[in-house]
C-alpha cells in the first residue's frame, strides 16, 4: 500500500531546487533503475515510485532503465518478470557484462534451494529470550513490541436480519507498559491461526507440535536478526508467525513445487507459478482462496524440512484497524469496529478471515499501536465533515468522542461536526445507531446524512447525499475552513473526491483547474484526511 501520510494526502513536499543540486555530487557515479508498486484503486498510483525515478536522476544519479510500474489490482509480479526479463537484464548484460561473456546459472543439479536458516532443536521447553533491536530481523520487530492486553467488551453491531457481523470490541490496555494511543489512531493487530490449520500442517509436513527450536543463520548466509521470539515450539511458530492460509504467489508456488516428489504434484505447481499458467492461478488459488494449508493437502507429496518450510512460508502479518474511541475519553480502553470476514468458497466450505475471526472470539489480543494520519482542527472552532460508510465509521465515532471531550471537559467551542454513514438497510446494519442518534438529541453532531443503498430500486451511496447537500458542503468548507475527514473503500474515496471537486465548481465557481488545485491545498493543509484500502 502506498503511504497515506505522504501520497494519498497530497503532502509530499519536493526539494527544493538549491538543496538538489548541493548534494547531487555525492550520487553521479551511481547506476540505478526503479520498479514501482502501486494499485490502480489508488489516487497517486505508483506515486513512490515515480518520486524515487525522478529524485535519484536529479540527485546526480544515472538511469539505466526505464521505470517499471507494478499494478496490484491485478497482477503484480507478472508486471515485475515481463520488467525484469524484456527490461532489467538485458539492460544488465549490456551495460555491466564483458563481451564474450555468457550469463550461466549456478544451479547443480539438486533441486532443492537453499535457505537462509539453521534450525537447532532444543531438549525441554525453554523460554524465548530477550533481544535488542539489533538483534531483531527489521520485518518482524512488531512482533517483539506488541503487548497482550484482555478483550473486556465484545457484541455485535448488526442486527438479526443481517447474515453478516460487525462486532464492537473493547480492549483493556490499563496495565499495558509503554502503551498509549491517540484518537484514531491505527492499531496493529497480530493474528492467531485456528488450531485445525496448525494440526493440518504438522500432519502434512510430519512436525511435532511441541519440538522447541532456535534459529541462526545457515552456512554462507548472513544473519540479519531473529525474524520471531525464539528459542519456540513449532506449534506457537505456526500459531502465531506463520501465514498458513491466505493465497501463496505465485513465486511461492514455484519454491513449492521443488519439493514435491510426486511428478504430477511437481508439475501442477510449476504449471501454475508459470506466466502461461496466470489464468489458471487466479482461477484455482486466488478465486478458490487457497492457502499454504489447503496446498499441503492437494499435493501430499510435498516434503520440507522446518528451516527449508521457514524460507518459503510467508509471516503471519499485523492488521490494522482504525481506533474507534477518543483516548482522552477512555484512555485505558480501545475500542474497535470490526467487520467479521467470511466468504462462501467455490467448493461450499467457508473461508473465515484470520485476524477478524481472531478477534470476534478472542479473550485477548496481541496488539500494537501506529499514528494515523487523523488529527482534529487545532482550532476546535473548525467545522469537520465526517464520511464513513460501513466500519469506515470508526474513526469518526472517535472523533466525535474527542469533541465531546472538548466541548465538556475542556469547555472549548467547538464547530460542527456533520456525519455522513452508509449502509444496506437500517434494520440490519446501521453500526452505532442508537449512540450517534443519541449524540445528534444533545446536539454533539449537527447533521446525521445515512445512505441506504438497499432501501431503494436505485442504490443510494454517501458521495449522493454529499451531492444532495452541495449548498451546506460548500459553504462548511469554502466558507467555514471544514476539516473533511474520509475513510473506507478506494472507490469510494474516489467518488466522494470527484463529487466534493463538482460542488467547487457549481457552488464555489471555480473553474475545473481550480477546483482541483483548491482540493489539492486542502489535502496539503490537513484539510482533506483519507484512509482508504483495496
Amino acid at each position: 500500500m502506498e503511504s497515506k501520510l505522504a501520497i494519498e494526502n497530497g503532502v509530499e513536499e519536493e526539494k527544493k531546487e538549491s538543496d538538489i543540486l548541493a548534494i547531487s555530487e555525492d550520487l553521479k557515479n551511481l547506476d540505478y533503475c526503479v520498479f514501482g508498486l502501486g494499485n490502480t484503486q489508488y489516487e497517486h498510483f505508483n506515486a513512490m515510485g515515480k518520486i524515487f525515478d525522478s529524485k535519484l536522476e536529479k540527485l546526480g544519479g544515472n538511469r539505466i532503465a526505464p521505470l517499471g510500474i507494478g499494478n496490484d489490482d491485478d497482477d503484480i509480479e507478472a508486471d515485475f518478470e515481463s520488467w525484469k526479463d524484456e527490461v532489467l537484464w538485458p539492460t544488465l548484460e549490456k551495460n555491466y557484462l564483458k563481451e564474450g561473456l555468457k550469463v550461466t546459472s549456478n544451479k547443480t543439479n539438486r533441486d532443492f534451494p537453499e535457505t537462509p536458516y539453521h534450525v537447532e532443536f532444543l531438549s525441554g521447553a525453554t523460554k524465548p529470550k530477550s533481544f535488542v533491536d539489533s538483534g531483531i530481523h527489521s520485518s518482524g520487530k512488531h512482533y517483539f513490541s506488541a503487548i497482550e492486553c484482555s478483550v473486556t467488551v465484545n457484541r455485535e453491531l448488526r442486527s438479526s436480519l443481517d447474515p453478516g457481523s460487525t462486532k464492537h470490541i473493547e480492549i483493556d490496555v490499563s496495565r499495558a507498559k509503554d502503551f498509549s494511543y491517540a484518537t484514531a489512531d491505527n492499531l496493529g493487530v497480530l493474528p492467531v491461526n485456528r488450531m485445525e490449520d496448525v494440526e493440518s500442517i504438522a500432519k502434512s509436513l510430519d512436525y511435532n507440535l511441541d519440538a522447541v527450536f532456535t534459529l541462526s543463520g545457515s552456512q554462507n548466509h548472513e544473519w540479519h536478526g531473529a525474524p520471531f521470539p525464539i528459542p519456540i515450539s513449532i506449534k506457537e511458530l505456526l500459531l502465531c508467525y506463520c501465514d498458513l492460509t491466505s493465497a501463496p504467489r505465485r513465486s511461492e508456488l514455484k519454491l513449492l513445487a521443488c519439493y514435491a516428489t510426486d511428478p504430477i504434484d511437481k508439475s501442477a505447481l510449476s504449471r501454475m507459478s508459470s506466466k502461461e499458467g496466470k489464468a489458471e492461478y487466479r482461477k484455482k488459488i486466488i478465486d478458490s482462496h487457497i492457502g499454504l494449508v489447503n496446498i499441503l493437502k492437494m499435493c501430499p507429496s510435498i516434503e520440507a524440512p522446518l528451516e527449508h518450510f521457514l524460507a518459503f512460508c510467508p509471516r503471519l502479518l499485523p492488521r490494522f484497524y482504525t481506533i474507534s474511541s477518543s483516548s482522552s475519553l477512555h484512555p485505558k480502553s480501545v475500542h474497535l469496529t470490526v467487520s467479521v470476514t467470511e466468504t462462501m468458497k467455490k467448493d461450499g466450505s467457508i473461508y473465515k478471515g484470520i485476524c477478524s475471526g481472531h478477534l470476534a472470539k478472542a479473550s485477548s489480543v496481541r496488539i500494537f499501536n501506529r499514528e494515523s494520519a487523523f488529527r482534529l482542527p487545532k482550532e476546535s472552532s473548525n467545522p469537520i465533515i465526517m464520511i464513513g460508510p460501513g466500519t469506515g465509521v470508526a474513526p469518526m465515532r472517535a472523533l466525535i468522542q474527542e469533541r465531546e471531550y472538548q466541548r465538556k471537559t475542556l469547555k472549548k467551542e467547538v464547530g460542527a461536526n456533520i456525519l455522513y454513514f452508509g449502509c444496506k438497510r437500517a434494520n440490519m446494519d446501521y453500526l452505532y445507531e442508537d449512540e450517534f442518534k443519541k449524540m445528534k438529541k444533545s446536539g454533539l453532531i449537527n447533521e446525521i446524512y445515512v445512505a441506504f443503498s438497499r432501501e431503494t430500486s436505485k442504490k443510494v451511496y454517501v458521495q449522493h447525499l454529499l451531492e444532495k447537500n452541495a449548498g451546506e458542503t460548500w459553504n462548511l468548507i469554502g466558507k467555514q475552513n471544514a476539516y473533511i475527514y474520509v475513510c473506507g473503500g478506494v472507490r469510494m474515496g474516489s467518488d466522494v473526491r470527484e463529487t466534493l471537486r463538482r460542488i467547487c465548481v457549481s457552488k464555489g465557481n471555480l473553474s475545473t483547474d481550480a477546483a482541483d488545485e483548491f482540493m489539492r491545498s486542502l489535502a496539503d493543509n490537513g484539510r482533506y484526511v483519507q484512509e482508504l484500502w483495496a
